[in-house]
This record gives C-alpha cells, structure tokens and sequence, in this order.
C-alpha cells in the first residue's frame, strides 16, 4: 500500500501487504471548496462550516490518492453515503473534526475497500453496549485498558462501507460480528444471519492502526 500525508500527520504501522496499486491518504480537516464540482459547491453552501471542511477535505483526500493511481477523474460526492468513483476505481472516504482519510485500489484487484476513523475513546460505554454483540462485549471487558470498543465500532462501519457498494444491501453494527487479534492490529468478520453480502464479508482482510490519537481501520475485498 502507498501513503500519501502531504500535512506530514502522524502514521503509526498498518500491516498491510505491499501493493503499489492501493493507496491510503491522510490529510488535515480544512476548507478545500474551491476545488469542488459545481454541484458538491451546491451541496456544502447549504451546510455549516464544520461539515463544509469535513466535506472537502474528504474529497481532496480521494483525490490525492486518484492521482497516485494515475486517475485524473475525481469522485462524484453529494453526500458520504456512497461517493461515485471512477469505474476502475473502488474506494472509501472518511474524517474525523481534524483529519480526512481515503482509501482508493484498482478494481481489478478490489471488490471493494472499506475504511473509518475515529478518535481514541471515541466510544462511550452507553454507545458500546448499544453497537457490540455479547461474543464483542467479552472482548472489551477481558482486554483492560485496551480501546477495543472503539476499535471494534471502526471496524465495523469499514466492514459496511466495502461491502455496501458491491451488495446494496445494509449492514446495521449487530448484523456483523469482527474479531479481532490478539495484537489489535487486524480482523476477520462475518455476518450474524445469512445475508446477500455474507461471503463477500468472510472473505475480507481487516486491518487497525492508530494515527495522531486516532483508530483507523481498513478493509480490503481482494478479488
């Protein structure tokens, strides 16, 4: 995999498996309008301007990591709840209030890529117990003073994000079970009911790594 983090954030290791034809961009959350479609300017002059640089920059992460990949068509953004990428591109955008990552890999390679970002302890107990299935919860309470619970929030929403454009099919936080290593630093996950998009999700690669006091979880739908 490629990095791109031309603000210089702070990436700790993904062990993911070298690819030169999948590319993972970081930047910092700032106003990156200007370079919108006229349409996505339509979008973000109605939002505040939290959401307007949350927005942007999430795009110009994409971006970023297109040109690496040597694509000059930028992805289609209304709203986040599925960007039209280029068709030979499968990716998967996302931010927190002070950074914005994007994952892009060539379809050939990719059925589809997933990725999430949230800060440490992002997780409140009341939100975990609300998210996490009884097999995850044992997890938490047996891991001491390990962050699963937002680990496994982040990886949960990466599960849907690749699987959502190949299956069109909703994944709620209890239709997916993720089990994590021993180390934290990659999962498998499943479904909890048969579902359209059940092998597509037991067939993933899921890897967690930490940046600037964020979680970041990636996952990978390798053809």
């Amino acid at each position: 995999m490629h990095l791109i983090s031309p603000d210089q954030v702070a990436i700790g290791t993904i062990e993911i498996p070298r690819t030169e034809r999948l590319c993972l961009s970081v930047i910092r959350v700032r106003d990156y309008s200007s370079s919108l479609s006229e349409a996505e300017k339509a979008y973000v002059n109605r939002v505040n301007e939290v959401r307007r640089n949350q927005y942007s920059s999430g795009r110009r992460a994409a971006e970023l990591g297109l040109s690496f990949l040597s694509v000059n068509t930028a992805p289609y953004v209304v709203d986040e709840r599925r960007p039209t990428w280029p068709q030979s591109i499968v990716g998967s955008i996302a931010h927190s209030n002070i950074l914005a990552v994007a994952l892009v890999g060539l379809k050939q390679d990719f059925r589809g890529v997933g990725i999430d970002i949230l800060p440490t302890r992002g997780v409140s107990d009341k939100v975990r117990e609300r998210i996490l299935l009884d097999e995850e919860l044992k997890v938490v309470s047996e891991g001491g003073d390990q962050d699963w619970q937002t680990m496994l929030f982040c990886a949960k929403e990466s599960v849907y994000k690749a699987t959502n454009p190949a299956t069109d099919e909703f994944l709620g936080f209890k239709d997916v079970c993720v089990s994590m290593k021993k180390t934290g630093a990659k999962f498998s996950a499943i479904t909890t009911t048969p579902k359209r998009s059940s092998r597509l999700v037991s067939s993933g690669l899921g890897y967690v790594g930490s940046v600037e006091n964020h979680w970041l979880t990636l996952f990978l739908l390798p053809r």
